[in-house]
């Protein structure tokens, strides 16, 4: 539950929170955790993608996109599109076309060569988003090369932040690897 100086951490363990009757047994444990070393692996932010009407709803995160399908199986939308700078893009595209979501467009600004086709999809690259439009939720977006596609959801990815918060406070210095 927390993380201090000197290496010292803080765990709750949960005894018998799950039980009607703790029969006079303690429910959690508080546990302080005195360590040389630690590795705090605190993951990472998706980032998104700046453009007009970005804020209109059905425009998410990609991972939100892929959270929704793996996890709850539901989708976000009837013709979702994806618009993306890096790989991971393209594997929630790939996400939703397993579980049978139409995917109306890839966009990825990139000039390279796709990394998937989809059926009835629109692949553009070297391109990107510029507007959107809709007025309860989304309807078209437009691509900077002109064209116009119809779709209810755009999941934006423009890649990911690792989260170095925590060890930065406990003057920690992040190192590339």
């Amino acid at each position: 539950i927390g993380a201090f100086d000197h290496g010292i951490y803080s765990a709750v363990e949960r005894k018998t929170d799950h039980l009607l009757q703790s029969d006079g047994k303690p429910r959690q444990v508080l546990w302080k955790i005195y360590s040389k070393h630690a590795i705090l692996s605190a993951g990472a932010t998706e980032r998104p993608i700046a453009f007009p009407n970005n804020d209109r709803p059905g425009v998410m995160l990609a991972n939100a996109v892929r959270s929704y399908v793996n996890r709850w199986d539901v989708t976000p939308g009837q013709a979702v599109s994806v618009f993306t700078n890096n790989d991971d893009g393209w594997r929630t595209a790939t996400d939703l076309a397993e579980k049978g979501v139409k995917i109306a467009a890839v966009i990825d600004s990139r000039s390279i060569e796709p990394l998937a086709k989809f059926p009835g999809a629109h692949i553009e690259m070297g391109t990107q988003v510029v507007d959107t439009t809709g007025r309860h939720g989304l309807q078209t977006i437009k691509l900077s090369n002109g064209k116009i596609i119809d779709t209810d959801c755009l999941a934006v990815s423009g890649g990911w932040n690792p989260n170095v918060h925590l060890s930065c406070h406990h003057r920690g210095i992040p190192q590339w690897n």
